[in-house]
Order: structure tokens, then C-alpha cells, then sequence
């Protein structure tokens, strides 16, 4: 089995070479070459940009929600290896050059945290500064939780620090957070979780493009969050402004990148969350390691009706000894929107690191 791994390790870079050449046109800020692949210890192949470090500086590694690949960093991947950090930046499990499995078992978020630790090692790798947004923001808190020798600090956009929570229960998470807000929050994921999501999500990119990356932040709170309503959306294919803080050009290179193998992977996030996938796994993490004492930075998006800084930040008070926090007034997709801000926040929050 391991001369079996060894084999797939010397193949795989040839093979997500041309993947990336047939069909990932990199940003002429980021270069090609440096598009490595592994495969991890549960036999599947990632793909991520790597840049090694100069002397004396840490490498960050970028972590990627959905719909998104490594492409989504491209401003802080610019800017901080021009900087001279070193940077690891994945397409996670399902996304891009990376792959991507259509059992909803491959998706727990500990095992996906252990394929992350598995690149590190492969890149010899000792130590990272962490930096998580949406679903990666969840994987960089089992990194925390589970490998937190492999992290000198840890930095959470949008999505705050999550702690395991081996009893979580979807639906009665749901009534809760409606009894505190006075909306379902996270009801999309139910429709995510369906079996016909990717079809029609598919069928009706347009629409989904609207309403996921909307000029107007609050269209999430009556059209996506509720329960039902999500999937009426699609549905009816409804239609309304896009953020204009994407090119055209960019958009196109977003949805190639995404599309490459389809939907249905990528989904299987929300439906392992939603179906308590993770539970047993989060069973096995000691309760002190729910606690971090590493420097933690968190980057709310103020315009985010989904990730509620409300929500969070007092759980992060309770769990982060060593707390940074930086508002951000945009929307979830900070590293797009507003990246020299988030660029400048982040690279103090570095920099204070070495003090």
C-alpha cells in the first residue's frame, strides 16, 4: 500500500500539471509553477499554490470555503509572498485540482484538518500561521483543536472560531438561533443538502451568482437564510444585481475554476454539517483543547447576515486567550471586497507576532 502511495505521489503532479494547464489559467498575479499536488495518507490528491518562505519568514497557509478554491486569495497571495512569507494555499476536498469523492463520509471536517497536516509534512512544514474564511475558517478550528503544534496563530474571517460540539443537532441549532435573531440563519444549508441541490444550482448558475454574491447584503436575511426560501430562489430562477467588485473576467475565471467537477462534492459539506457527520469525531477532541491559547485573530463582515459577529464573538471571548478582533463593514467576501484592508489587518496581526 505505501509503494502504492509513493507511486501516486511521483504521478500526481504530472497529472494536475496538465489539469491545470487544460483548464486553470492562473491570475497573472500568482505563477503557474508554483501549483504543487499530494497525495495525502487517505489517498486522495490535492492540489494547492505553494511559495516557500525567505529566511526568517512564516509561511501562511490559506484555507478556502465555499464556492471558492485557492483562487479567492489571489490578493493576499500577492501580496504577502511579495512580502516574503511562504504560502500554502489548498483547494480544499471537491474543489478544483483536488479530489473530489461523492461519499459524504470523506467529508468530516477532522479528517479533512488531517489531510491539511499531511501537505505541511509533504512540504516539510512545521509550523503555520493559519488564516480560515467560511468552511476553511471551520477546518483551521479542528487544525487548532487537533494539531495545534503545527500552528504558531490562527486567523478567522467572517466565520468565527467554531468549538467541537459532539451533540449538534441541526434543526433544534436552527430554533435557537430563530429565537435569538428572528430568522433561520443557516436554513440554505438544509437545501444544500439535498440531493438535487447541485443540478439545480447548476441549471441556474445565474441565479445562484445573484443571490450568493448580491449588491444588496440583505437579500440574505429574506431570500437565502429562511427556510424554503433558498430553493425557491433557484427554482424560479430569480434574478437581481451582482457585487460589483468582480470583473467579468474574474467572475468567468470563479466559475471555471469552481465548475471544473461540478457541484455535488463541494456540497457535501453541508450535507455532513447538517446530517451531524462530524459529531463522533468532535466526540474524540478533549475538552481542553476546546480552549486555544495561541494568538487568534477574528475578522467579522459586519454585512454578513449569515455569520452574526454577535453570534460568535462571545464564544471566542470565552475560548481565545490571546484575541485580536478587526471589523470589517462588507459583506461575507472580505478578501475580494476589501482586500488592502484585510492585506493591512492581517499583516499587523503577523507582524505583532514576532513582538
Amino acid at each position: 500500500m505505501m509503494r502504492f502511495f509513493s507511486l501516486l505521489n511521483c504521478i500526481a503532479p504530472v497529472i494536475t500539471s496538465l489539469y491545470l494547464k487544460a483548464a486553470w489559467a492562473s491570475p497573472a498575479t500568482l505563477d503557474g509553477n508554483s501549483l504543487h499536488s499530494t497525495v495525502v495518507q487517505r489517498g486522495f490528491v490535492y492540489s494547492y499554490f505553494y511559495k516557500s518562505p525567505s529566511i526568517n519568514q512564516p509561511t501562511i497557509l490559506f484555507l478556502a470555503g465555499f464556492p471558492s478554491t485557492y483562487h479567492d486569495w489571489t490578493s493576499q497571495i500577492s501580496y504577502f509572498a511579495d512580502k516574503g512569507y511562504g504560502i500554502i494555499a489548498p483547494d480544499l476536498l471537491g474543489y478544483g485540482g483536488t479530489s473530489a469523492p461523492e461519499d459524504v463520509e470523506d467529508y468530516k471536517l477532522l479528517n479533512i484538518a488531517g489531510d491539511v497536516v499531511d501537505i505541511l509534512n509533504h512540504e516539510k512544514v512545521d509550523k503555520v500561521i493559519g488564516v480560515g474564511h467560511d468552511w476553511g475558517a471551520v477546518v483551521l478550528a479542528r487544525l487548532a483543536n487537533a494539531y495545534v503544534d503545527r500552528l504558531s496563530a490562527a486567523a478567522f474571517l467572517s466565520v468565527g472560531y467554531l468549538p467541537p460540539r459532539p451533540d449538534f443537532d441541526f434543526d433544534e441549532y436552527i430554533k435557537q438561533l430563530h429565537q435569538e435573531v428572528g430568522y433561520d440563519v443557516f436554513g440554505y444549508m438544509k437545501f444544500f443538502a439535498e440531493d438535487d441541490a447541485a443540478g439545480l444550482l447548476t441549471e441556474h448558475l445565474d441565479s445562484f451568482y445573484d443571490i450568493f454574491f448580491p449588491s444588496e447584503p440583505l437579500i440574505w436575511k429574506t431570500d437565502m437564510c429562511p427556510l424554503g426560501k433558498a430553493k425557491e430562489w433557484i427554482e424560479e430562477d430569480r434574478r437581481l444585481p451582482r457585487a460589483n467588485w468582480w470583473t467579468a473576467e474574474e467572475e468567468a475565471e470563479h466559475k471555471k475554476h469552481l465548475l471544473q467537477k461540478g457541484l455535488k462534492a463541494p456540497l457535501l459539506w453541508y450535507r455532513g454539517w447538517v446530517n451531524g457527520l462530524n459529531n463522533a469525531a468532535d466526540a474524540t477532541i478533549p475538552l481542553a483543547a476546546y480552549n486555544l491559547s495561541i494568538p487568534v485573530f477574528y475578522g467579522p463582515t459586519l454585512q454578513d447576515y449569515v455569520d452574526l459577529v454577535s453570534l460568535t464573538l462571545p464564544t471566542m471571548l470565552e475560548t481565545c486567550s490571546n484575541l485580536v478582533t478587526h471589523n470589517f463593514n462588507t459583506t461575507h467576501w472580505v478578501m475580494q471586497e476589501a482586500p488592502d484592508e484585510l492585506n493591512a489587518a492581517l499583516g499587523q496581526f503577523f507582524s505583532s507576532l514576532d513582538k
